[in-house]
């Protein structure tokens, strides 16, 4: 039975840090009355913190927010102020090869460093460059594949040679008055949490929606339980997700969108008494040639029992079993020493060098439509490129809807 038909000046579809971060500013720009619809029982996409007892927790997505992601920031200190940000200590990474430990300076050849950098900072261009290409004409190719090849694999959870250079390492405004490197008090996933607790817009978990279609004034969408009109549409999935919804509405748009290639990643996370780990403490491990891209650990946020460790899986490699008994190995512990455990599917954008392109077909495609996109593929996949695609959108949003206002006053 479906409820009487609901409307609503703004839907976002999707209950992530791009969704709840567009409703936000929505909502506080102009009042309109939205609504966040999220398929799952929880908030936060992306941010997902396995909260195993209270003061001590494991991110099973991403791990670490930084204080260049000022519109995230901004948006906080607007809602809660930030005295909920932990700030991480500062630990270095370690490459795991075979069984070997090794630091970053050791996997560096200087003579290849010093013959290439020169010339490299001379010749090579970020823009219409993977990073194999820009930081291979820099670093050398023999440095990118032993030192940067596996330690950007291990940031983007995916093989990542073909990426845009332009995406990673872009300068960004910081705020200064917040840690450089952090977390929420609860976890990441908190984040989300904070922007949606008694913010000016409805949200509704455990809703999938099963089509969306144009009508007349708008978009009607229906769920499991209730049809829902609205005059604006944001949609805030993963790119393969927006494309499925958005086929009969927008199909040039869809078309495009599915076009995005998608990684799967398997992340394990275990939680150890701190006594029986024989790791040293790491903020995390890059593998090499291993099953896993990363190991992230959670001693940047010690505890005085515990030690966590979420391991990135590449897809397809090992079962349960299997991922179990490498963590035991790369941690020097036992099967039983693990107090508990959790596994995950993940799965991220992933873009190569023609997809700067695409994302600016799309944003053509939609400019002067009703319809906002938002998401980690778009210029990047950190949160803050998610909440600075957000603002954005939630911007033109504003800006359409204030020509509209005006045309039928």
């Amino acid at each position: 039975m479906f409820r009487p038909m609901d409307q609503y000046d703004l839907i976002i579809v999707g209950g992530g840090i791009s969704g709840l971060t567009l409703a936000a500013r929505a909502a506080y720009g102009n009042r309109l009355s939205s609504l966040v619809l999220e398929k799952e029982q929880r908030l936060g996409g992306c941010l997902h913190t396995w909260r195993v007892e209270p003061g001590f927790w494991v991110e099973l997505g991403a791990h670490t927010a930084y204080n260049s992601y000022k519109n995230l920031l901004q948006l906080l200190q607007e809602r809660r102020g930030l005295d909920d940000l932990v700030e991480r200590r500062k630990l270095g990474y370690r490459y795991l090869d075979g069984t070997r430990l090794q630091s970053p300076l050791a996997r560096l050849n200087w003579f290849e460093l010093l013959l290439n950098l020169p010339i490299g900072l001379a010749r090579a261009r970020k823009t219409a460059a993977s990073l194999a290409e820009y930081y291979g004409a820099l670093f050398g190719r023999g440095n990118y594949a032993r030192l940067l090849s596996p330690a950007f694999a291990a940031v983007l959870s995916q093989p990542a040679d073909g990426f845009p250079a332009q995406w990673l390492f872009r300068r960004k405004p910081r705020m200064k008055s917040a840690p450089r490197k952090y977390t929420w008090v609860s976890g990441l996933q908190g984040l989300a949490e904070a922007i949606a607790e008694g913010a000016p817009f409805e949200v509704s978990s455990g809703a999938a929606v099963t089509s969306v279609k144009r009508v007349a004034d708008g978009y009607e969408l229906t769920t499991d339980s209730r049809r829902l009109r609205c005059r604006y549409l944001a949609v805030a999935t993963s790119a393969d997700v927006a494309a499925h919804l958005l086929i009969q509405a927008h199909p040039e748009i869809a078309t495009r969108l599915s076009t995005i290639p998608m990684a799967e990643i398997e992340s394990m996370a275990v939680v150890v008494p701190a006594q029986r780990v024989r790791l040293p403490e790491v903020a995390g491990l890059i593998g090499v040639d291993d099953a896993f891209y990363s190991v992230v650990s959670r001693d940047p946020l010690p505890h005085p029992r515990l030690r966590g460790f979420t391991f990135h899986f590449r897809p397809r490699r090992l079962d349960t079993d299997s991922k179990l008994e490498r963590i035991c190995a790369v941690l020097g512990i036992r099967p039983d020493d693990i107090a508990a455990w959790r596994e995950v599917q993940n799965r991220l954008p992933a873009p190569k060098v023609e997809h700067v392109a695409l994302m600016a077909e799309i944003d053509a495609l939609i400019s002067g439509k009703t319809v906002f996109l938002t998401g980690n593929y778009f210029h990047g996949l950190s949160i803050g490129d998610c909440a600075d695609r957000s603002t954005r959108e939630a911007l033109r949003l504003l800006k359409t809807h204030e020509h509209k206002e005006k045309h039928h006053a």
